[in-house]
């Protein structure tokens, strides 16, 4: 996950780690939108929090997903359970679930990871349609979260372009053509002794961009750590894919608030003031080719939260809250319909309404639903449950990874 991301980078390198180096770079970042190889989604036996286990939503998603594009299944050893047994266990699941396995391949790593949106690796393509990885540094209490990247590197033999910047996949957006967003309590908190130019130079170095447009701040319930109001916020501190996203080169979606739920909440007010800033600072942007960029607004997810009692959680569990005074904790979950996955013809998002759960439930999924597939004409939109993911601070996008295609047009 990407709590308590610490670094002090002092320059930039290109480095080698079992694998081969780019020299330079005509490769480029291409967009989520784009066509995609394989999307890769990470397999795990365990939940987080009170939740139920990942892998729930996965193949889920899994059944949605693999009819328009291959998946890969990002796992390691869990439970006691060594490679070859949990190649069989997910086996197991998938022909269970009716999946065609024919349309997956299984990607061993020593470590596990969740959401590995944002130490997994970040797909950079050239001119010819060659593939490398762009390899950032990123902070995880298990040192070997940061070689993830670099891992899937030497086992597809492909280079990297390399950077001791401290960056997490699910903290910025591109549209593929050079413009880049990011969010500024992300990346300096990230990399406290750089300066914003010296990021963007980064950035523009390692992924090939050109334009980079700063956001502020994401949503309030999103921060890290116990909050004004003594609740819990278990998300990044403002990762981008839980508030804007590109759909296509020139127009994005941007999370809306609605103002009636703003009263007498102070998290929903300082959230829908975010996304009234962020919005107008869109609206003032254009992007590398100084086209205005277009913004479609999707509605929150439902404020959702849940109590445990601390004493039942374990270790890790509990290194994700400070100043604990009480018997139990409450926090928020990382509820949301922007952290969905494009995958070719359809695109996966979240939904919140099942059986006893408050009818406005089922009219947000509904308005959800119809703004996505305004914003994404052609594909089909689904939407499962990733509860289960939102446990974790995060969603299926920080759950998954876009492969693009080699065939240029």
């Amino acid at each position: 996950m990407t709590f308590l991301q610490r670094m002090t980078p002092l320059l930039f390198i290109v480095i080698f780690f079992g694998c081969k180096s780019a020299t330079k770079s005509n490769y480029a970042i291409p967009s989520e939108f784009e066509q995609q190889e394989y999307i890769w989604l990470s397999w795990n036996e365990t939940g987080f929090l009170g939740g139920a286990p990942f892998y729930t939503t996965i193949v889920e998603a899994i059944k949605e997903i693999h009819p328009y594009v291959k998946v890969k299944i990002f796992y390691g050893p869990q439970l006691n359970n060594d490679k070859t047994q949990m190649q069989k266990r997910i086996y197991d699941v998938l022909l269970t679930n009716k999946i065609d396995t024919s349309k997956i391949i299984l990607f061993y790593n020593e470590q596990p990871y969740g959401a590995i949106q944002d130490p997994g690796p970040i797909f950079l393509r050239n001119e010819n349609g060659e593939l490398a990885i762009a390899d950032f540094d990123f902070f995880h209490p298990d040192k070997r979260s940061a070689a993830i990247d670099r891992n899937v590197a030497a086992q597809m033999n492909i280079p990297t372009i390399s950077s001791a910047m401290v960056s997490e996949g699910g903290a910025w957006q591109t549209n593929g053509e050079g413009t880049m967003l990011v969010v500024e309590s992300v990346e300096l908190d990230r990399n406290k002794n750089m300066t914003k130019a010296q990021i963007e130079d980064e950035y523009k170095r390692v992924l090939g961009v050109s334009k980079i447009i700063w956001l502020k701040n994401g949503l309030k319930e999103e921060e890290w750590g116990k909050l004004e109001n003594g609740l819990y916020g278990i998300g990044t501190g403002g990762h981008i894919d839980e508030f804007c996203r590109f759909v296509n080169a020139n127009t994005v979606l941007l999370a809306k608030v609605d103002e009636k739920d703003t009263v007498d909440n102070e998290i929903l007010k300082e959230s829908y003031r975010r996304m009234e800033e962020t919005y107008l600072t869109l609206k003032q942007s254009t992007t590398k080719d100084g086209k205005p960029i277009e913004i479609i607004r999707l509605p929150v997810g439902p404020l959702m939260t849940k109590k445990l009692l601390f004493k039942d959680l374990g270790n890790e569990e509990q290194s994700w809250f400070d100043d604990v005074k009480t018997d139990s904790v409450e926090f928020y979950l990382a509820t949301g319909y922007m952290n969905f996955v494009i995958a070719n013809q359809v695109v996966v998002t979240a939904k919140f309404w099942k059986e006893g759960f408050p009818d406005e439930y089922k009219k947000t999924d509904a308005i959800a639903k119809q703004v996505l597939e305004q914003a994404f004409p052609g594909r089909k939109i689904v939407q499962i449950d990733c509860i289960p993911l939102h446990h974790d601070g995060a969603g299926l996008h920080c759950h998954s990874r876009n492969e693009p295609t080699t065939k240029i047009k």
